[in-house]
């Protein structure tokens, strides 16, 4: 038990350190513990990932660990006694157990977050490489091993991107997910690519009429809270956020007919979806200072 305690410290202070957390060398061993958890937390969202339920494991893991410290300072190794405590077997295993459980999911965690895998992907999206040698860094990525918020991350840049008018990063990453192979293209890859296609990476309300097809195709292709609840994360995104004049300088942008083109498009989406997409399509003409008729229609 007194070793398990001292492995999830070790981890701990190593996460900390790599992650250039700063912790003081006094520090007891629970505030220890929830500083690397919380070092280990990444972008996008305020906690680990998007899904509540993972944050919710990730917590209990947590959990598990920072019991450790008061059964070993009862039964454990580290501290004079003046008789041998009674340690079952039972005990000692299930503190073994816990304590692995937090330390394995952190360095894995750690391990994505040192080799921050969607950089070199993000990286050949961004500055035009070719579109066989992003396909091959697309395949190599192994979308659907990443975690959650690597996938969503990588999605937006490849939303943006298309968005924008690169078409490599249309026919690698946006145009294969909307026509099929959805277990290669996990739900939160397709939540990312549909962030990306509405927002700009500077902030902006950057869909285009023309995108209009695709933004419900691939609304639709997602379970209906995943989508309901994007929809309505999108509809505080676009409060007070500035349109595109112009579409690679060459079209204009009217947000009348790109909403238009979106309402049209809707009328494939289940039925669950209308109320939180409806708000949404509201909300982009009310940010662009358009009367929203859709209600008198």
């Amino acid at each position: 038990m007194g070793k398990s305690k001292e492995l999830v410290e070790t981890v701990a202070k190593v996460a900390a350190a790599a992650t250039g957390a700063t912790v003081a060398d006094s520090i007891d061993f629970k505030p220890l513990v929830k500083e690397a958890q919380k070092s280990l937390k990444r972008q996008p969202g305020s906690d680990l990932s998007q899904d509540q339920d993972l944050r919710a494991m990730a917590q209990a893991a947590q959990t598990l660990a920072t019991s450790l410290a008061p059964i070993r300072n009862a039964y454990g190794t580290g501290h004079g006694r003046a008789r041998i405590p009674d340690v079952v077997e039972e005990m000692a295993t299930l503190c073994l157990e816990s304590a692995l459980v937090w330390c394995r999911w952190a360095l894995r965690r750690l391990g994505h977050l040192l080799a921050d895998y969607p950089n070199d992907l993000i990286a050949a999206v961004q500055t035009g490489t070719s579109r066989t040698a992003l396909k091959k860094k697309f395949d190599a990525a192994a979308l659907a091993q990443q975690p959650v918020e690597v996938q969503r991350r990588i999605g937006v840049v490849f939303g943006q991107q298309s968005a924008g008018g690169f078409g490599n990063a249309t026919e690698v990453g946006v145009e294969p997910a909307v026509e099929g192979g959805r277990d290669d293209y996990p739900i939160d890859y397709r939540l990312g690519l549909l962030e990306g296609m509405l927002l700009t990476a500077g902030g902006a309300i950057g869909l285009t009429d023309s995108y209009a097809p695709w933004f419900v195709s691939l609304l639709a292709s997602l379970p209906e809270p995943a989508a309901t609840d994007l929809l309505e994360h999108l509809r505080q995104d676009v409060i007070d956020a500035p349109w595109i004049g112009t579409w690679r300088r060459s079209k204009d942008v009217t947000p009348v007919n790109v909403v238009a083109a979106l309402r049209e498009e809707g009328t494939r989406l289940p039925a669950g979806y209308a109320d939180a997409f409806d708000d949404l399509c509201s909300e982009l003409l009310r940010t662009a200072g358009a009367d929203d008729q859709s209600a008198d229609e």
